[in-house]
């Protein structure tokens, strides 16, 4: 899987090159990525990337239910959950996730 990933940025970097990115798959692909805005502040969490697997802590110090998903790189999201004020969650991935982020869902 990694050497496909690898083809596939190799690929797509020489595509930008030559300007042939800016068509409309390109316009669909940023749309659907900027229609999930930051997690609000009051949804904290900690990261341990210590090791081959990561471990990542979340909770709600909100004062409404927050609905969230955590965003992966080189893997895929992990699915939209809801926490209550005052909930927490636990998740766990491996190499070669990488966490970038929470956003709203």
């Amino acid at each position: 899987m990694r050497l496909r990933t690898s083809a596939a940025a190799v690929a797509l970097a020489g595509a930008v090159t030559a300007g042939f990115a800016a068509g409309p798959a390109s316009a669909a692909t940023t749309s659907a990525t900027s229609a999930q805005a930051a997690a609000p502040w009051c949804l904290g969490h900690r990261l341990n990337a210590k090791g081959a697997v990561d471990k990542l802590w979340v909770w709600n110090s909100c004062k409404s239910n927050q609905s969230y998903k955590v965003r992966l790189a080189n893997v895929p999201d992990l699915a939209c959950r809801q926490l209550k004020p005052g909930g927490a969650d636990y998740f766990t991935w491996g190499w070669p996730g990488r966490f970038d982020g929470l956003v709203t869902c």
